[in-house]
């Protein structure tokens, strides 16, 4: 009952006025043109902070080592058998502990970047990942180069350890 006294009332009200009763205002253009800015190319902010940020990490020029244009005899590719010597905390003056292993996997991130080294310890594959930026890493260094290792990821040394194991340099540097 309701409902029908509602619609009747809508049908019986106009709801439009005609166009001749309705007032028009029309704003005036306050421009000729619409105002076009000149496109300059802008840096791109995260990146500049990324940058500035790895320049800040970038202490005893690391970033050297994961520069994807460099020579892959200047850079740290998979394969190669790496020593990295880490803080064990902030302190100063705490004490260091090294790993060494081989490169199975880089990924380079900016300031994010990191690695992936893989070693037998007592007869147990370990893998560590390492932030390449980290205050807590001191020192990267190369070993030996790899050669033979056509892949970016070495993920399939995990399964065939022995294959990375028979390097003589790896067990030296191990000692």
């Amino acid at each position: 009952m309701f409902c029908k006294q509602l619609l009747s009332r809508a049908l019986t009200r106009p709801i439009f006025r005609s166009f001749s009763q309705a007032h028009v205002i029309v704003p005036q253009p306050q421009f000729d043109k619409p105002l076009v800015l000149p496109v300059k190319k802008r840096p791109n902010v995260m990146k500049v902070i990324e940058r500035e940020s790895i320049s800040r990490a970038n202490v005893d020029g690391r970033s050297d080592l994961f520069i994807r244009r460099a020579a892959p005899r200047d850079r740290l590719c998979a394969g190669d058998i790496v020593t990295v010597e880490t803080k064990n905390s902030m302190a100063e003056g705490a004490a260091t502990s090294s790993f060494t292993g081989v490169c199975i996997a880089i990924y380079r991130r900016g300031i994010d970047t990191s690695f992936i080294l893989r070693n037998l310890v007592q007869k147990v594959g370990v893998e560590m990942r390492f932030l390449a930026y980290s205050p807590l890493v001191k020192r990267i260094d190369i070993v030996h180069k790899g050669v033979g290792f056509r892949r970016a990821k070495l993920f399939y040394l995990r399964e065939n350890p022995g294959k990375t194991f028979q390097l003589k340099l790896l067990r030296k540097a191990g000692k």
